[in-house]
């Protein structure tokens, strides 16, 4: 069982700490054995469970966190952008969470350990998360692990009584040969320091000793040990930057503890006055010039902000307070420049400069559901949830499930009973005995009681914990408990007696049914309130834009590699079904709401239908994935894998967001990897200029996730741009040398159709807003733009063949300098199959395959385009499109939204409406809400800073706002960038 830094209590404060799941032990102690079959994960972009350690490379360049989220991700620590993931092999529980991290001083590599079914050890390439080596076997958990500063040993400490092993790398880590390390602890190890000249090594445990040992070619020799005054349990370990002292933290008190390196004798111990709230300081670091001494851990201040102390000349006087965190601050880094770097159980992290001013922080996306409880409501049926406080201009504060939409809360929804029926559950609040009826529920060792709710008739009750949810009768009889994959801050059951809900730690919102506890449905909504996804256990899911990957399949290959990972929008073909979702409910689980589905539908549910339909992957072998762009051109080696029955057919490359030409398969250079890949050597343009690089491998499934090369142009070279620019404004140079304008032209195709043949379903303003805005950008020619283009298609003049014709059009005249930007307004509507429809002026509905204009012809246009790509859509109009007989239409553009805005087809969307909302259009405003917005936001609104340009993301936050003001939250417009794209200029503004 893991013995735990903090406890329930060091936490207790539940306004402002989490209850940190794997710190207060989660679920069965024993480890579990690696998942063969896929498992559905959720993926951000940062973490989602407590970061337990992290480290960096001796020159501050990389920084990396091992999380309980069972990942490890590798950052540039000067930025804070995610350059790597790793996931190792995992289970189900506790299999694959990460505890212990270390960087190479060189930044080359990294270990990480945790929690597996053989106390694996794994060392991983920094630039793209692959394990080249294993130390597999180990006595038990790993808690720590320190690099020498030469990188070449390893110090490993151990859960249980193992203490510490040592390992020296060999051939860069892809061996390791085990050195004398030190078994005699009663109890685990906490940290691990090595002195700077590597000579020395100090270690901390949880048995209340701290042990110096010098290092041998034979490994660890013990010198000395002692139970320094004042630290309790010792923790965080530090060596002064002269190697003279060793600074102890403790997981249990608030003092550090300043120890002679040699004999471990105290010199000094540093508590503070500040801190109503002060608790442990547990995780220590010196600057590197040795002036400034950081202390953290669960030490809060009087207004309930996780801080880090800062003592002045070592240790002199009383600290500096630099609050930064809501909760647990489990790492402390300095760097050579001054400036620290901290993680915290949040999870977050971040970079303070040297003056202790933050310079960034990366936090994460979760909705925080700890204080919910009365506002914690459910409808009688399980199908909508009210879930956070009312946000200003929000589009709703609850989410309907039926209707796959944002809402109000209802004012009959029922928030958490303790009593009903006579039936009372009592002492369930942080306790670890409730009662149901004066009886006593016992609960495992380390489980904590945290919501509870009495089901409206008074014969159930349900109670949630720090890793399970249980279910009793009123007699207190347990009925069935299940394990969560997070901590469970709220619980509710539905009054019709079908549905147990649940809030996790983990931002998700799962529903169980009442009677048997299987979990049938799983909501993952952002905190700020746009993007969500919704599965069922089998894989079928819906989403909101942009919201398609924030979840995906993780795929073991074995105990000695990296698990891969695809984003869910990488089946979304067969497993985007958001008419199945919408039934869960009312049909009261996934399975019958999949059985009620047409036959041939879907895809069958599961993970291994999942991996018989994997698309390949690839990884950049080489160069960095930071890499300068110094010429015309770069040669990047690629490793591509894809399953034996279904090799990869082509390879696919972005630049900056716009395509490439690759050459086939068959004409690169190739060779075989030692893991089975194929290594291709592709050439890019790049044009010495700053660039994202995004390949792709494909075969018959569909296309792999992304990998990324970014590229910084030379040091000089930016900085002669820059002082071009200064000079020069906002403006793009119109010639060089031998009279070439080099500035782009503009194309513009608008379709906007009001008066359609088929009366029932006329509109007033799409045709307008079509004109406006083609009128709009004609005024561009001679800016920004050296020509601007337009064709535009209204009414009669847009009808099918028109509309194909306009696409042609713009198809053939776009190149790769370019700017098209596709605008139709009018209708459009879903198929049974979803397969989604603009309709032409000449549209006959009864017959709409024949007669209107299939989404893949908008998008065969679009992604072939070889300039800059942007898609207006705004054809979710009411009128009576959906009244006209034909019941199998519906109105969601998401899928097309998402289509069109995946990193392999690189088109920017912006989009009038999300999911099934109307877009709304008056005569007060002479257009539609959506392009009266656009057009505001183009002649100047949207440039808040007066900077003389309007890109296209300063563009979005004014649209999103405004429409939102327009129409009173009745619509929420969206944008969606595209991985890779960076932001450009569409018009210029008044300066």
């Amino acid at each position: 069982m893991l013995r735990n830094k903090w406890t329930w209590r060091d936490c207790g404060w539940a306004v402002a700490c989490w209850l940190l799941s794997g710190l207060l032990a989660v679920g069965p102690a024993t480890a579990r054995g690696v998942e063969a079959t896929p498992s559905l994960r959720i993926e951000t972009g940062s973490h989602v469970a407590p970061i337990r350690a992290a480290g960096m490379d001796r020159d501050g360049r990389y920084a990396v966190t091992a999380s309980e989220d069972k990942t490890a991700r590798i950052w540039d620590a000067a930025s804070g952008s995610l350059l790597a993931v790793f996931r190792p092999p995992s289970g189900a529980g506790n299999d694959g969470k990460l505890y212990a991290v270390a960087m190479a001083p060189d930044g080359a590599l990294v270990a990480a350990a945790g929690w597996s079914a053989s106390n694996d050890l794994y060392l991983v390439r920094r630039h793209d998360g692959q394990i080249i080596h294993r130390i597999t076997a180990l006595p038990d958990v790993v808690t720590h692990l320190s690099f020498s500063p030469d990188g070449r040993t390893l110090v490993v400490g151990l859960w249980g009584r193992q203490g510490v092993r040592v390992f020296l790398g060999a051939e860069g880590w892809t061996g390791a040969r085990e050195l004398q390390g030190d078994a005699d602890y009663s109890n685990e190890v906490n940290a691990t320091a090595w002195s700077p000249d590597g000579k020395n090594v100090v270690v901390s445990s949880a048995d209340g000793f701290v042990r110096a040992y010098e290092v041998t070619a034979k490994g660890l020799k013990l010198l000395s040990r002692s139970t320094p005054a004042g630290t309790g349990i010792p923790f965080g370990l530090a060596f002064s930057p002269d190697g003279q002292t060793v600074a102890v933290g403790a997981s249990d008190q608030g003092n550090i503890v300043l120890l002679d390196a040699k004999t471990l004798k105290t010199r000094k111990v540093l508590s503070s006055t500040k801190g109503s709230l002060a608790r442990s300081l547990s995780v220590v670091a010196w600057s590197a010039d040795g002036k400034r001494l950081y202390a953290a851990g669960s030490w809060v201040t009087d207004k309930g902000q996780f801080a880090i102390l800062a003592w002045p000349d070592t240790g002199q006087g009383e600290p500096a307070v630099l609050p930064v965190a809501r909760n647990t601050i489990t790492a402390l880094h300095a760097t050579r420049d001054g400036s620290l770097l901290y993680a915290t159980a949040d999870p977050a992290w971040g970079v303070l400069a040297a003056n202790g001013q933050p310079l960034f922080a990366v936090g994460n996306s979760l909705l925080d559901f700890r204080n919910l409880r009365s506002r914690f409501r459910l409808a009688a049926d399980g199908g909508a949830l009210a879930f956070q406080e009312t946000r200003p201009g929000s589009s709703g504060d609850a989410f309907d499930i039926r209707q796959l939409a944002w809402t109000k809360p209802g004012k009959d929804w029922q928030a958490p009973r303790t009593s009903a029926a006579k039936t009372m559950v009592d002492n369930w609040f942080e306790r670890q005995q409730p009662s149901i009826n004066g009886k006593g529920i016992g609960l495992d060792a380390n489980e904590w009681s945290l919501s509870a709710s009495v089901a409206r008739d008074g014969s159930r009750v349900a109670i949630a914990t720090n890793f399970q949810i249980r279910l009793y009768d009123r007699n207190g009889r347990e009925l069935w408990r299940t394990a969560a994959p997070a901590t469970v801050w709220q619980i509710n059951t539905s009054d019709d007696g079908r549905w147990v809900v649940a809030a996790l730690s983990d931002g998700t919102l799962r529903w169980y049914r009442q009677q048997d506890g299987s979990e049938q449905l799983v909501f993952f909504p952002q905190a700020d309130g746009r993007r969500w996804v919704m599965w069922t256990p089998g894989g079928h899911f819906a989403a909101s834009p942009g919201g398609e990957n924030l979840i995906g399949w993780q795929v073991d290959r074995g105990p000695a590699q990296a698990a891969d990972f695809y984003p869910v929008s990488r089946f979304r073909a067969e497993y985007y079904r958001p008419e199945l979702l919408s039934e869960v409910i009312g049909k009261g689980s996934g399975s019958a709401a999949l059985a009620a589905l047409p036959a041939g539908a879907t895809a069958p549910p599961g993970g291994q239908a999942i991996r018989e339909r994997l698309p390949p992957t690839v990884r950049i072998v080489s160069p960095d994935t930071v890499g300068t762009a110094g010429g015309s051109e770069i040669k990047v080696q690629l490793a591509v894998r894809a399953p034996a029955d279904a090799p990869v057919t082509r390879l696919r490359a972005r630049v900056n967001g716009q395509p490439v030409a690759l050459p086939p398969l068959s004409a690169l250079r190739s060779s075989r990897s030692d893991s089975n890949e194929s290594i291709y050597e592709v050439p890019l343009p790049v044009s010495g200029l700053d660039a994202q690089l995004l390949l792709f491998a494909e075969n018959k499934h569909g296309v792999s996730p992304e990998a990324t090369l970014t590229l910084k142009k030379p040091a000089t070279a930016a900085a002669k741009e820059a002082a071009a620019n200064a000079s020069s404004g906002a403006v793009p140079p119109a010639g060089a040398a031998g009279g070439v304008d080099l500035r782009p032209a503009l194309y513009v195709l608008a379709v906007g159709v009001s008066k359609y043949q088929d009366p029932a379903i006329q509109l007033e303003f799409a045709a307008k807003d079509s004109t406006d805005l083609s009128n709009f950008f004609k005024t561009q020619e001679g800016g920004l733009y050296r020509k601007v283009s337009v064709r535009l298609l209204t009414d009669s003049g847009a009808r099918r063949d028109d509309v194909l014709d306009g696409l042609e059009w713009i198809r053939r005249e776009l190149t790769a300098r370019d700017v098209a930007m596709v605008f139709i307004a009018g209708h459009g509507v879903n198929d049974a199959d979803g397969t989604y429809y603009f309709l032409p002026q000449d549209v006959n509905i009864k017959a709409l395959k024949r007669t209107g204009v299939i989404f893949s012809e908008i998008r065969n246009t679009l992604v072939s385009l070889p300039g800059k790509a942007m898609f207006f859509i705004d054809t979710c109009h009411a009128g009576n499109v959906l009244g006209t007989g034909t019941r199998s239409l519906r109105l969601d553009t998401t899928a097309v939204i998402n289509e069109l805005s995946s990193a392999d087809n690189g088109v920017i969307v912006f989009a009038a409406a999300t999911g099934r909302q109307y877009a709304q259009e008056s005569s007060d405003w002479g257009n539609g809400a959506f392009t009266k917005a656009i057009l505001e936001g183009l002649r100047g609104k949207a440039d808040y800073n007066k900077s003389g340009r309007i890109t296209h993301k300063m563009l979005d936050l004014y649209v999103s706002e405004r429409v939102k003001a327009l129409t009173e939250g009745a619509q929420s417009p969206v944008t969606i960038v595209p991985s890779g794209v960076p932001d450009f200029p569409l018009v210029l503004g008044q300066r």
